[in-house]
């Protein structure tokens, strides 16, 4: 399986990025996720993603997709690769 990418334009209060409860489900199947933002990457391990806890009420999709919490993160980008 491949590690699932998420790419920002911009971070909530300049240090925060949100990814959605289906997302982390769908991250820790995958191995893990690769946050991206301006050319600098962040990586979590299926185990970190588990550890996070979604904060606020349930959103409704507008789309009919799945609802959804969003999870908030802070970004902290690494020099190195998994």
């Amino acid at each position: 399986m491949m590690m699932l990418t998420k790419t920002v334009n911009k971070l909530w209060q300049g240090k925060y990025l949100s990814i959605r409860t289906y997302e982390a489900e769908k991250a820790i199947k995958s191995g893990g996720m690769k946050l991206c933002y301006l050319n600098k990457k962040m990586f979590l391990t299926p185990k970190e993603i588990e550890d996070l806890k979604p904060t606020g009420n349930i959103i409704r999709s507008k789309t009919g997709g799945k609802d959804y919490q969003l999870i908030d993160i802070k970004f902290d980008p690494k020099d190195e690769e998994n």
